[in-house]
């Protein structure tokens, strides 16, 4: 994936590819389609491919794309460096990422 790329164009074209290698008689199970979508991703999701490791957790393809996709409207939103990664590791964790608001307004 290119930096700036959305992730959901990244994702239809690994799918792509996915569906060329069953066409071609390659076996392999979703773990290993989930492992190559996340090799794939540039670093700016190291954290998120961290904590997907970390948690462990049994997710399909669509499921990581939803993942993707929230994540990466968070990282837009507030900008990747920016992005406290306990945040989105805390989230990840959770199985869902969410939307965080700006800091509580001082009086």
């Amino acid at each position: 994936m290119n930096e700036g790329e959305s992730v959901s164009s990244h994702m239809q074209k690994m799918q792509r590819y996915m569906d060329q290698l069953v066409k071609l008689n390659v076996n392999f199970d979703e773990e290993l389609a989930i492992d190559i979508v996340l090799n794939s991703l540039p670093s700016c999701y190291d954290q998120f491919i961290l904590t997907y490791h970390l948690n462990n957790n049994e997710t399909t393809l669509s499921q990581l794309h939803n993942l993707l996709r929230t994540t990466e409207t968070v990282m837009k939103g507030k900008g990747v460096a920016s992005t406290p990664s306990s945040a989105l590791v805390s989230d990840i964790g959770q199985g869902k990422v969410k939307r965080r608001k700006g800091p509580p307004k001082q009086n």
